[in-house]
């Protein structure tokens, strides 16, 4: 066996890889930019080593010394987001605690019942209440266990920094108590379900979508796009058409997906069909325009392949369809807010488990459709480059 003629051939891919910049970007680039994504989310940022806060509202009914220290308290914690402080009255603000959670602007409302600081002196206090939404399978849990350590804290008159000890607190304290309440439980498929069937469907929408896409460097390379543009068919044709093509054939794929989800899952799909295919219509599109963008931009099917999968994978990590967006930071969840992942993901959750009504989907539906918009235009600016050919 020749060493010498083994060793060429390994040196001759050497070469190849290291004048390939693609293939450098996929090999060394990419690994690394993926470990940073996931290290950023289960990490809550770069060496912090701190999750997301848990958001939180606070309903304090009862309004007495105890009860401000016992919400004061809670309110201090780094662990918990305050996103409302409500100390109303009576049914108002219960709806409105209630609706924060059911719309999603909280994970879990902390309530305390109007009479329950003197209760502790009874035989049977008053429990107070965590409102709980269960799509966040950490939150709630994590924060019933806060709860029961900072009502310790408060009954048994330990003072808060730099202030002094609480008025103290009523006898038979070890009896207070925290009832959890969810407020998606009843008739409700597990909220995964619908959850992983966007994330997975919008993320292989993007994939099919970008290798269709590559058609056009295709008919580009075989001068049929030439050929085209010589008759009547103009390029504005093209990507329109190209564009309803991609479209329709992203909405048959998410439909098929869903429709799998309803036979195998449980998830009512065809209880909200008018919202489902509203949100499946501009979610196919926005994937179909961003797929011609791509590839109108690329000069060769290899490079749309290698730009697309980075693109994707980047996407779908920090959107969602990997990874629940509730585990992240916060710094993350926003940046996960410039993919089409989260907004198809949040869109469906609306409907398939928070019951929210159709029209609740506008910020999704706008959204989609201007991606959508700006870049069907970016592809026909980029898509210049194959008329002055």
């Amino acid at each position: 066996m020749n060493l010498r003629l083994i060793i060429e051939v390994a040196l001759v891919g050497l070469r190849r890889l290291w004048h390939g910049k693609l293939e450098l970007l996929l090999t060394f680039v990419v690994p690394v930019a993926f470990f940073t994504i996931f290290a950023m989310i289960f990490t809550g940022g770069v060496g912090s080593g701190r999750t997301a806060k848990i958001k939180t509202v606070l309903t304090d009914l009862d309004r007495t010394p105890l009860s401000q220290d016992f919400v004061q308290r809670l309110t201090d914690s780094e662990a918990i987001g305050v996103v409302e402080d409500i100390r109303d009255d009576g049914i108002n603000a219960l709806d409105a605690t209630r609706d924060a959670v059911v719309r999603g602007q909280a994970t879990v409302a902390i309530v305390v019942p109007e009479g329950w600081g003197d209760s502790l002196r009874t035989a049977e206090p008053t429990k107070l209440f965590l409102l709980a939404d269960s799509s966040d399978q950490i939150g709630p849990k994590v924060m019933k266990a806060l709860v029961q350590e900072t009502l310790g804290k408060a009954l048994a008159g330990t003072p808060r920094a730099d202030l002094p000890a609480p008025p103290a607190a009523p006898a038979k304290q070890a009896n207070a108590s925290v009832e959890v309440i969810d407020l998606f439980t009843g008739g409700k498929t597990n909220p995964a379900v619908s959850m992983y069937a966007a994330g997975i469907a919008v993320m292989f929408l993007l994939f099919s979508a970008t290798g269709a896409a590559g058609s056009l460097l295709e008919e580009e390379e075989n001068q049929t796009l030439e050929r085209l543009l010589a008759s009547r068919v103009g390029m504005t044709h093209v990507l329109l058409g190209k564009w309803l093509q991609l479209g329709l054939v992203g909405v048959c794929q998410v439909v098929v997906m869903f429709t799998w989800a309803q036979l195998a899952f449980g998830l009512d799909v065809a209880r909200r069909w008018d919202g489902f295919l509203l949100l499946t219509l501009v979610t196919a599109g926005a994937a179909a325009a961003l797929a011609l963008a791509l590839a109108a931009a690329c000069r060769t099917r290899a490079q749309l392949n290698a730009v697309s999968v980075v693109l994707v994978l980047t996407m779908s990590a920090l959107g969602g369809s990997m990874v629940p967006r509730y585990i992240m930071s916060d710094t993350m969840q926003q940046l996960g807010r410039a993919t089409f992942n989260a907004w198809a993901i949040d869109g469906y959750t609306k409907l398939f488990w928070r019951d929210l009504p159709t029209a609740e989907l506008w910020p999704e539906v706008a959204v989609m459709v201007g991606s959508a918009a700006l870049l069907l235009i970016a592809a026909r600016v980029l898509a210049m480059r194959w008329e002055t050919a």
